[in-house]
């Protein structure tokens, strides 16, 4: 079932609507046509209460006062794009730059801050809603006018499939990602120290102090980035000596999937995370070559969060499917050009297994 009501109004007068998808197990999902936010994402608890397990806020404009894209989908690049330059089809082309001298998540006015066309497709066993977005040439600085399609699908065994479709009517870049923060014990819990996480990637992309890969592909093992076994995060966290840990503040890396292989339509088991009080567990699938895990660091108390929350560094966890940062600039790295007239799909899933 998929029921729809108003969330706000932007300042030009568009509506922006929340839409909650539901299943027959009761578990509930609210995404908004405002950046395809997942806004929250209830699951019963062993007593049948309804537990909120993503960080978020009450209101449009807190969503758009956030710097840290709570659950929105972003482009469109997600990541960064070193300095926000690149080259294609021996053209430079110089997008948006909004953080530390770089482009970040597609620029300052990405897709998270655009209010996406919704459907409803199905509002049966399988609740589906798509999101139409057009992209004019230039937007943000990127070539081509693009046209995006994102298909959010919630099936009976609690999990929710996320398709990206994609065209353009020039060569351009597409990296879209979700941005979901993560706390299985609760959005309202603060630290996620009880979490473990496993990412099956036996190398990662360092980084510069500005979260720039160096262009190396380093293997994990002997790292706090071996996380190919359910490990602790408090043990990487805890790893302040390492300089890529110290270069984050914790974990803001991407991982280099070992499942991937080009021109993939069905996903591979990626990455799972779980509370070790709840018991609460979280399944990664994906079709992408990387996965980004962000223990949200520099997560701020403001906007105060749904519920009157005050939000906190590390009172979240962010599992955002990928092209590695900055491909563009970085040839042996997994291509996210997107060709003209050339379709574009990948597909993520997330499954909460209570």
């Amino acid at each position: 079932m998929i029921t729809q009501q108003t969330f706000g109004h932007m300042a030009n007068g568009q509506e922006v609507m929340q839409f909650s998808l539901t299943n027959a197990q009761g578990m509930s999902i609210d995404i908004l046509s405002l950046g395809g936010i997942i806004r929250r994402w209830l699951v019963a608890d062993k007593s049948g209460t309804p537990v909120d397990i993503v960080l978020g806020f009450d209101t449009l404009e807190d969503y758009l006062a956030d710097q840290a894209y709570l659950g929105t989908v972003v482009g469109r690049y997600a990541n960064r794009i070193k300095h926000g330059k690149f080259s294609l089809q021996d053209t430079d082309y110089q997008v948006d730059v909004n953080q530390g001298g770089n482009s970040l998540h597609g620029g300052s006015d990405g897709f998270h801050h655009r209010v996406w066309t919704a459907t409803i497709l199905n509002q049966g066993d399988e609740t589906s809603l798509a999101l139409e977005l057009i992209s004019e040439d230039g937007d943000q600085g990127f070539p081509g006018r693009l046209t995006a399609k994102v298909i959010y699908t919630l099936d009976a065994h609690n999990t929710l499939k996320i398709e990206y479709f994609a065209s353009s009517d020039a060569t351009t870049l597409f990296n879209p990602t979700q941005h979901s923060y993560f706390n299985l014990a609760g959005h309202q819990s603060g630290s996620i120290a009880s979490h473990k996480v496993q990412i099956l990637a036996s190398h990662f992309t360092p980084t510069d102090a500005n979260a720039i890969p160096n262009g190396e592909l380093a293997q994990v093992a002997d790292t706090p980035f071996d996380l190919r076994t359910l490990t602790p995060l408090t043990k990487g966290l805890a790893a302040t000596a390492h300089h890529q840990i110290n270069y984050g503040n914790g974990y803001d890396h991407n991982w280099c999937l070992d499942g991937f292989t080009a021109n993939l339509q069905q996903p591979f088991f990626a990455a799972m995370a779980q509370d070790t009080q709840s018991g609460r567990t979280l399944i990664v699938n994906t079709t992408m070559p990387g996965i980004q895990l962000y223990t949200a660091n520099y997560l701020g108390a403001l906007p105060i969060g749904k519920d009157g929350v005050a939000y906190q560094g590390n009172g979240a966890l962010c599992l955002e499917t990928q092209f590695y940062p900055d491909s563009p600039n970085q040839a042996h790295f997994p291509s996210a050009v997107l060709e003209k007239d050339k379709p574009f799909y990948s597909v993520t899933e997330y499954q909460v297994i209570l």
